[in-house]
């Protein structure tokens, strides 16, 4: 049975770049009939915040990206970890390192200035039991790192393809720090171990850290899980997806109106080869596969991500539109009305400022602005209104445009805006019933108090 794992760490707000890795897993379990566990890595205990872990839950269950198992936390594990520790420590595939961190660092930094990637050098691979003992019992602070074994690692990734990596690239690398937590390579190791997680599937950001867990697996005669890098996020400029981008936490995407099956239909089929572009979570599952996922960068769009949106505000049923928007049954008329020109839940909010609001929007104000024929067409507007309140638009319409000399799409506009406050909307024959004569001149009042006030 197919098992995988989202692991986020709790040290900030959940982003696009993890949700995605959440979604893929997500999609492939629900394809394969397998089982989503979430997962904790917390252990990182300077930067790791309850809060966070709440806000990444609560962005999950929004999205209704529902875990099968978990959540498991890794600060609730450490025992396990060091279980497993001591396991290499007794079989001889791990040792204890005594070198201060002083001169770990330095040595760090000499191989940057030399262009060369930091490795640990093995000082304490070799040490002689008298060497050990002495070291223990002056009580000096160690970490446990494993005797990596000089060999070739090659695995048969599920998007990208074969990747190798030489026998000299991996080190003697940390499985337990001083304090004795776990390292990260070592406790998804574990976990993935024990959870019995058939498929990893997450960034390519991850690819250097399979050759390590790979050995883990093999030093405990364990088979390791099918690995899967997919693609990472860019902006437009093919940069890495980052705050100058704009929006990229899931909570920002709430609030400005995204629905969460628009975000999961874009999630669920960026760097994918797809039939169909909209689909539904049940579309996404059915058809996922993971030879549809490219290993080269996907650029987010987010203009690509608004156009999502619009598409399923125009296919979702108005009652459900009404709950998302937290208006009543009275709006179901108008929001049917507005869904059709909104690109966001926000944006529909706005819009019933056509039926509501008195004021026009700073667009129309600087259109009227630039128009020769405005105030001609305020007076005809006022007076036609004035003297019958059941006037139609059509009527409207013929006086406007037989009294007043301008091109028609430039009366168009205006009247737009006087009736409405906005130089965009649905179609004015659609609403024009909806706004009440004594609205239309209301906001025309409110006009001449601007333009008076200048």
């Amino acid at each position: 049975m197919v098992k995988v794992r989202f692991a986020p760490s709790p040290t900030g707000n959940l982003h696009v770049g993890n949700l995605r890795t959440a979604v893929l897993n997500y999609l492939y379990a629900r394809n394969q009939g397998g089982t989503f566990i979430l997962r904790i890595e917390d252990t990182d205990m300077e930067r790791s915040e309850a809060r966070y872990e709440t806000s990444i839950m609560d962005d999950l269950k929004w999205l209704s990206i529902n875990w099968d198992d978990g959540p498991y936390r890794q600060s609730e594990r450490t025992d396990l970890y060091r279980d497993f520790a001591n396991t290499l420590l007794e079989k001889g595939l791990a040792y204890k390192c005594f070198c201060p961190k002083e001169k770990l660092e330095n040595a760090r930094h000499a191989s940057l200035d030399k262009g060369e990637p930091p490795r640990y050098d093995g000082r304490c691979r070799a040490l002689s039991p008298e060497e050990l003992k002495s070291f223990e019992e002056e009580g000096k602070p160690y970490v446990v790192r494993f005797r990596a074994p000089r060999k070739a690692i090659f695995f048969r990734d599920g998007i990208r393809g074969q990747i190798e990596f030489p026998p000299d690239h991996v080190d003697d690398f940390i499985l337990l720090k001083q304090e004795l937590t776990p390292s990260y390579n070592f406790a998804a190791a574990i976990d993935d171990m024990t959870m019995g997680i058939t498929h990893v599937i997450r960034g390519g950001d991850h690819i250097s850290n399979t050759p390590k867990q790979i050995m883990l697996f093999e030093a405990f005669r364990k088979k390791p899980p099918k690995y899967a890098h997919h693609s990472l996020l860019v902006g437009n400029d093919k940069k890495p997806l980052s705050k100058r981008h704009g929006a990229t936490r899931i909570t920002e995407f709430r609030d400005m109106g995204i629905l969460n099956v628009a975000l999961l239909n874009y999630m669920g089929i960026l760097g994918r080869g797809v039939m169909k572009e909209v689909m539904n979570e049940d579309e996404l599952a059915r058809t996922f596969t993971l030879k549809s996922l490219s290993g080269s960068d996907s650029v987010f769009d987010m203009e690509k991500l608004f156009w999502f949106n619009k598409e399923h505000i125009r296919r979702m049923p108005v009652e459900r539109l009404l709950e998302v928007t937290g208006l009543d049954q009275t709006y179901s008329e108008k929001v049917f009305l507005l869904r059709e020109n909104a690109r966001t839940v926000v944006e529909i909010r706005e819009l019933l400022s056509i039926f509501e609001g008195t004021e026009i929007a700073d667009s129309g104000l600087s259109y009227l602005a630039s128009s020769s024929c405005f105030q001609a067409v305020v007076a005809v507007v006022r007076n036609a209104l004035n003297d019958s309140r059941d006037i139609t638009l059509e009527d409207i319409l013929e006086k406007v445009v037989h009294t007043v000399d301008a091109p028609k799409k430039e009366l168009f506009l205006v009247l737009r805006i006087l009736i409405t406050g906005r130089t965009d909307g649905p179609p004015l024959k659609d609403i024009f019933h909806f706004i009440p004569s004594v609205h239309i001149l209301e906001r025309i009042r409110w006009l001449d108090q601007r333009l008076s006030s200048q």
